[in-house]
C-alpha cells in the first residue's frame, strides 16, 4: 500500500490575533484616557487663556486711550498755562471727550502762579454722569505727596500707579500721570487722568465664573493683591507665583491651598506693571473626567482578566517551542564566541599606540552579522609600519574562516618579504593553492617609512584610500591588480608615495560608500568624502564616518561589514634611529637626518658629523648591541644623543691632531672626531648604567 505523503503542518494564527486585539483594547483604553484628559486640562486651559487675553487687551486699550487723551491735552495746557480759567475748561473737556476717564486734572508746581499760590484745577465724573470742576488746591489736601506727582516730578516720565482710594469719591481708582514743560523744557505741571476700577472688578469676576470654585487675582507691580474675587482672602500659595507674576511673566502653575489643588494661569495684564491670575479648582476641572475614568479603569480590569485568560491558556503551546529556543539559543552563544574569536584576531589599539610621536592609528570593525569577512591589521617596527585592510567575498562563517587564514598569512609573511608587492604575492599563491571554493580576498598592503614618510602599497582590487591634507582629500592612484586567491602566480604591481607629516591615510572597505537607507539610496564617496576632517585625529575621523553613516541609513539594516584603519603620520620634532653595528646600516643616517626639516646646510654638516661619530663607536665598541641614535629639533637648535652598550671610550678625551704637519708624521686615527668637533657648536661625553652616551649640539641659523 502506498504511503501517503504527510502534509506540512499550517501554523494556527488564532492565538496571535486573540492576543492582539486583547492589548489593542488596553492600549486603546488608554489612550481614551489620556487624551480625554488632556482635553479636559487644554479646555480649562484654554478657558483661563482666552479670559486673560481679553482682559488684557480691554484694559490695554482703555490705558491707551488714557495716555493719548492725556498726551494731547498736555500740549494745550503747555500753551496756556497762564489762564487758569482755559486750564479748567480743558479738563472738563477731557472728560467729555473719554468714557474712560473718571477725573482729569493739572496739578501745577508750587508758586508756578505766584509766590505762595498753589493751583490744581481738576474735573470729575458724578454718579449720575454729569462733571463738575473744582480746584482741588481749596480742600486741603496735600496731593503733592501722592506718589506719582513725586515719581513724575523726579524721573521726568509717564507713570502709572497701582490702584487706590480716591481722595475725591473714595472709589477704587488708578492714575496715568506725565510732566508738563515750558518751552525751555522745565516741568511747570504734572497732568493726570484716573481711570476707575469697578469695570475691571467686573471683568475679573466674569473671568473666575467658569467653575464654582474659581478665583482671579490682580497683583500690582509691588505683588500686593489690588483686585480679587475672593474679598481679600487671597491664599497663601499666590505667593508662589508672585514672583514670576511682577516679573511680567506668562505661565501656569499646580498650587494647594486650603486642601484644595487647583491650577493657576497668570499672564500680564495692560502697560502698566500689573499682573493677573485666574485659579481653578482640579477637582471641579476633573469632575467629569473622575466619571469617565471609573468606568475606563473597570473596563481595563475586565480586559486584563480576559487577557491574563488567554495567556494562561495559551501557556501549554509555548512549552512545545521551548526546545527549540533552547537551539537557537545555543547557536547565538556559538556565533557570540565566533564573534569574539574573530575580533580577538584584529589588532586592538593599546594605549602605547596613541603615545606614540610619530603615528596615531585607530580603526573599528562592524560586522553585519555575528561573524563577518572584512579584516584589517597592522604591525608596528623600529622603522616601518606594515599595514593591511580586505574584504572577504561572502558572508558568514565561511567568509569569516577566509579572513582568519588572511590575517594569518600577513602577519606572517610580512616577517620575510620587504616590499607590498612580494607580501601580495606569497599570500596570493598560498591562497590560490588552497581556494576550492573560489572565495577571494580584495585588499590593500602599505608600508610607511616612520622616519621619510615614504609609502610603498599595492592594491589588490581594493577600493581606493584617501589621503587627508590640509590641501584636501585625495584618492591613492593604484596599478590595477587582481584580488587575492583567483590566480596563482600571478605578479602584483606596487606603487610608493609620500606621506608628510600631518597627513593621514584613509582606508575602508565598501561597506562604507554602499550602506544604503531607508529609499535603497546609497551612502556614496561624496558623503564619505565630506565626514572626512584632516584636522581630527584618526580615532574622532572614524567616529565621524561612522556618525554620518547611522544618520544617513536611519537604522536600516546593512547587508555589508563596515571597516575603517586611519594612520596619521604625527608632527614630531623628537625622531629616533636603532643602527645594528655595521657599517652598512650608515646608508640609513641621511634619510633620518632629512626628516627633521634643517637647511641644506646644516643637514650635510650634521649627517657628516653622526656618520663619522657612528664609524668611530663601531671601529672602538664591542661590536655587540645597536647603536640608538635620537635627534631632537629646537627652535635655536639641534640635539643629538647617540647611546651603545660598548666598552667604555670617550672619543672627546681624544688629543687634536697636529692638521699642520705631514699625513706621514701624524698618528693613525683622530681625524674623525676632529671632524666632529669642527662641525658641531658642542660635543660631550658621559657614561650612565653602561651607556656609552655622545652629545652633539648644533646651532641652528636665526631665521
Amino acid at each position: 500500500m502506498a504511503r501517503s505523503r504527510q502534509e506540512p503542518r499550517k501554523k494556527n494564527y488564532g492565538f496571535e490575533i486573540i492576543l492582539v486585539a486583547a492589548v489593542l483594547l488596553q492600549i486603546v483604553s488608554g489612550i481614551q484616557y489620556f487624551y480625554t484628559k488632556r482635553g479636559i486640562e487644554n479646555e480649562a486651559r484654554s478657558l483661563a487663556k482666552v479670559h486673560l487675553e481679553n482682559t488684557n487687551l480691554v484694559v490695554a486699550g482703555a490705558m491707551n486711550s488714557v495716555e493719548v487723551a492725556i498726551g494731547n491735552l498736555s500740549g494745550f495746557v503747555s500753551k496756556y498755562s497762564s489762564s487758569r480759567e482755559s486750564i479748567m475748561e480743558m479738563t472738563k473737556a477731557a472728560l467729555e471727550s473719554s468714557s474712560t476717564i473718571s477725573e482729569c486734572g493739572v496739578l501745577f508746581v508750587p508758586d508756578f502762579h505766584g509766590a505762595g499760590s498753589i493751583f490744581h484745577p481738576a474735573s470729575y465724573k458724578l454718579e449720575d454722569g454729569t462733571i463738575k470742576t473744582v480746584d482741588h488746591s481749596e480742600n486741603g489736601f496735600d496731593y503733592y505727596q501722592r506718589d506719582w506727582y513725586r515719581s513724575v516730578i523726579s524721573s521726568g516720565e509717564k507713570v502709572w500707579t497701582d490702584p487706590y482710594i480716591s481722595n475725591t469719591d473714595k472709589k477704587l481708582i488708578c492714575t496715568y500721570s506725565q510732566p508738563v514743560r515750558d518751552k525751555e523744557g522745565k516741568i511747570i505741571a504734572v497732568i493726570y487722568g484716573d481711570i476707575s476700577m469697578n469695570w475691571l472688578q467686573a471683568l475679573v469676576e466674569e473671568g473666575a465664573s467658569s467653575y464654582p470654585g474659581a478665583f482671579s487675582v490682580i497683583l500690582g507691580k509691588s505683588g500686593t493683591p489690588v483686585i480679587d474675587t475672593r474679598g481679600g482672602n487671597v491664599p497663601t500659595a499666590i505667593e508662589g507665583i508672585g514672583a514670576q507674576m511682577v516679573a511680567q511673566k506668562s505661565g501656569e502653575q499646580k498650587i494647594t491651598y486650603s486642601d484644595t489643588v487647583g491650577y493657576a494661569y497668570y499672564s500680564p495684564v495692560g502697560q502698566c506693571g500689573w499682573s493677573m491670575a485666574i485659579v481653578c479648582p482640579k477637582k471641579e476641572m476633573f469632575k467629569e473626567f473622575y466619571k469617565i475614568s471609573n468606568i475606563l479603569v473597570t473596563l481595563m480590569l475586565l480586559g486584563i482578566l480576559l487577557l491574563g485568560f488567554i495567556l494562561y491558556r495559551a501557556a501549554k503551546n509555548f512549552l512545545s517551542l521551548e526546545k527549540l529556543d533552547n537551539e537557537k539559543q545555543r547557536m547565538e552563544n556559538e556565533l557570540n564566541i565566533a564573534h569574539g574569536i574573530q575580533m580577538g584576531m584584529v589588532p586592538k589599539i593599546i594605549p602605547s599606540y596613541r603615545k606614540r610621536e610619530d603615528i596615531d592609528i585607530f580603526a573599528s570593525l562592524a560586522a553585519a552579522r555575528e561573524v563577518g569577512g572584512d579584516l584589517y591589521d597592522f604591525f608596528i617596527g623600529k622603522e616601518y609600519v606594515w599595514f593591511c585592510i580586505g574584504d572577504v567575498s561572502g558572508k558568514g562563517i565561511p567568509a569569516s574562516l577566509v579572513m582568519a587564514v588572511t590575517r594569518s598569512l600577513f602577519r606572517t609573511v610580512v616577517k620575510h618579504e620587504s616590499t607590498p608587492e612580494g607580501v601580495m604575492e606569497t599570500m596570493n599563491n598560498s591562497m590560490s593553492e588552497m581556494n576550492e571554493n573560489n572565495m577571494f580576498v580584495t585588499m590593500f598592503i602599505g608600508r610607511l617609512d616612520l622616519f621619510s614618510g615614504r609609502l610603498d602599497y599595492c592594491n589588490a582590487g581594493h577600493t581606493a584610500p584617501v589621503i587627508l591634507s590640509p590641501e584636501g582629500n585625495t584618492f591613492v592612484s593604484m596599478k590595477p591588480n587582481i584580488a587575492l586567491g583567483l590566480m596563482e602566480g600571478y605578479q602584483y604591481s606596487g606603487d610608493s608615495t609620500v606621506l608628510r607629516r600631518g597627513e593621514t591615510i584613509f582606508l575602508y572597505t565598501d561597506g562604507i560608500t554602499e550602506a544604503t537607507n531607508t529609499s535603497d539610496e546609497l551612502f556614496g564617496e561624496k558623503r564619505m568624502m565630506e565626514a572626512l576632517d584632516y584636522k581630527l585625529n584618526p580615532e574622532a575621523l572614524l567616529s565621524s564616518v561612522s556618525k554620518a553613516v547611522d544618520t544617513f541609513t536611519e537604522g536600516a539594516q546593512q547587508s555589508d561589514d563596515l571597516t575603517m584603519l586611519a594612520i596619521r603620520f604625527k608632527e614630531s620634532s623628537d625622531k629616533t634611529l636603532s643602527l645594528e653595528q655595521d657599517l652598512s646600516e650608515i646608508e640609513k643616517i641621511p634619510s633620518f637626518i632629512e626628516s627633521l626639516g634643517l637647511d641644506e646646510k646644516t643637514t650635510d654638516e650634521l649627517n657628516l658629523a653622526i656618520e663619522e661619530a657612528v664609524t668611530n663607536i663601531i671601529s672602538y665598541s664591542s661590536g655587540k648591541g645597536d647603536i640608538e641614535i635620537n635627534a631632537k629639533k629646537k627652535t635655536d637648535r639641534v640635539i643629538v644623543t647617540l647611546k651603545d652598550n660598548g666598552k667604555p671610550f670617550d672619543p672627546t678625551s681624544t688629543i687634536e691632531p697636529d692638521i699642520s704637519s705631514t699625513p706621514n708624521d701624524r698618528p693613525i686615527g683622530g681625524l674623525g672626531i676632529f671632524l666632529v668637533r669642527r662641525l658641531m657648536d658642542e660635543v660631550s661625553y658621559d657614561r650612565k648604567d653602561g651607556v656609552n652616551i655622545l652629545t652633539l649640539i648644533k646651532k641652528l641659523p636665526a631665521k
